[in-house]
């Protein structure tokens, strides 16, 4: 068994995972969005798995510091559900530089972006210019302007 409190860093290690468990949570949610019960998240866990792996209480033990030395394959599975691996809770390096870019892919996963990004991969240049065109136009059309917070793209890994 893999210990949270086996992590290097010299700060509080059960303060620093319920920190990140409920920071991922966060990442995950959609802006204006209800923040998912801990039930929903286990059950999203667990219907992507096919097998019950975690229950809403570990996850709340875990975002509340109330578990001291979790499983690895609760973490592993609580990583996956947020779009991570599960050195996001032990690596503070790798932490600070994918958070970023979980909210970009959050965001963009609950705005519909993504999808229509997606759609356009293998698009010639050309087309992907036309796509923009016509979103542009699009954004015209509704009145839209751009958006004032737009994000810096990161560099993904």
């Amino acid at each position: 068994m893999v210990s949270v409190a086996d992590r290097s860093s010299g700060h509080g290690p059960t303060a620093d995972l319920a920190e990140r468990v409920q920071r991922l949570i966060e990442l995950r949610t959609p802006a204006g969005s209800r923040r998912p019960s801990y039930d929903q998240i286990a059950r999203s866990i667990n219907d992507t798995a096919g097998r019950n792996v975690i229950s809403g209480a570990y996850i709340w033990e875990l975002a509340t510091g109330k578990t001291t030395n979790p499983r690895i394959h609760h973490l592993e599975a609580l990583a996956g559900w947020g779009g991570t691996d599960v050195r996001y809770f032990f690596d503070d390096a790798y932490a600070s530089r994918v958070e970023p870019q979980l909210n970009l892919l959050w965001r963009l996963k609950a705005s519909g972006v993504l999808n229509v990004a997606l759609r356009a991969q293998g698009l010639s240049h050309s087309s992907r210019e036309q796509v923009g065109t016509m979103v542009d136009h699009l954004r015209s059309l509704e009145g839209l302007k751009e958006p004032d917070d737009a994000p810096d793209l990161p560099a993904f890994d």
